[in-house]
């Protein structure tokens, strides 16, 4: 997703040259081929700042784009994003990278499993959560023409593609259907648990690139007898606690238990731990499904 995503900012910086990207230090390797253009800015480890100089070029009329490592592109930063970014509206757009716990076991300075929770907490944030690089392109795409402000949190690098078809992300995407009357609603990159999940239980699959899209998720859910949720961040106040406020009907959620990850492996071990992986969700929704 990260290259893709980079790739597809790098072509349309050469036809538009009001484009900056700011990177904080991150991604170096990504922008190899980029960094000599004047639209390029590296100020270094200074989040507060890299947001601040975002947002006063924003102001200026560039189309300004963040990118560094989720946990400094919306935690550390976060009265700057609040304050100067979506009080005022700006249509700047903030990639953070490693999004859930990506970076195992890097520890928790590097993990990001509330993010969604803080962005959640700003009115105008447009939050986005692709599951593979297809969405993570379109999504930038969106962001792009935006007139307001967007952070698009991305894993890392090497994901499967599953979409081979035009997608739009401001509506659930099927990855699977199924004649159940059971849905299983996810983003992010915890979509490579698919396979695992239909191995166990058959149930319809979607995907949710856009968080805050305007949708009747009422409506689209009307069909279905029960719903389940899945996501690499904390299940409190994330997607399925979105999901909660908008729909009378009742979410079982699946996501990372709320507590400091003091447990030492990498993403599939704590995946497993958590029980958010493929093998642990299917087996929980074929027992609630009897």
């Amino acid at each position: 997703m990260r290259n893709s995503v980079a790739n597809e900012i790098k072509k349309v910086a050469k036809q538009d040259s009001s484009l900056f990207v700011i990177a904080g230090d991150a991604g170096l390797g990504v922008w190899d081929d980029f960094k000599e253009s004047k639209q390029f800015i590296n100020p270094g480890v200074n989040e507060q700042l890299d947001i601040g100089f975002g947002a006063g070029l924003s102001l200026m009329g560039h189309k300004v784009i963040y990118y560094n490592i989720a946990p400094f592109v919306i935690m550390r930063p976060y009265e700057f994003v609040r304050n100067d970014v979506c009080y005022q509206e700006l249509p700047m757009i903030l990639i953070g990278t490693g999004s859930g716990i990506t970076y195992a076991p890097a520890g928790v300075t590097h993990y990001v499993v509330e993010d969604i929770t803080l962005a959640s907490t700003m009115p105008n944030l447009d939050i986005f959560s692709p599951a593979d690089p297809v969405e993570a392109v379109e999504c930038f795409k969106y962001a792009y023409k935006s007139k307001r402000p967007s952070y698009i949190r991305i894993a890392k690098n090497g994901e499967e593609v599953i979409h081979k078809d035009k997608i739009d992300v401001t509506k659930p995407i099927f990855i699977h259907k199924s004649d159940s009357k059971n849905i299983l609603i996810l983003h992010g990159s915890i979509v490579d648990e698919v396979s695992k999940i239909l191995k166990i239980v058959d149930i319809n699959i979607v995907s949710v690139p856009m968080l805050t899209a305007d949708f009747d998720w009422a409506a689209f859910l009307e069909p279905f007898e029960a719903v389940f949720t899945l996501e690499e961040h904390f299940i409190n106040g994330g997607f399925g606690t979105m999901l909660r406020d908008r729909v009378e009907k009742k979410i079982h959620k699946f996501g990372l238990k709320n507590e400091y990850i003091h447990k030492i492996g990498n993403r599939d071990y704590l995946r497993e731990y958590y029980e958010i992986d493929g093998k642990s969700v299917g087996e929980k929704i074929n027992k609630m499904s009897k």
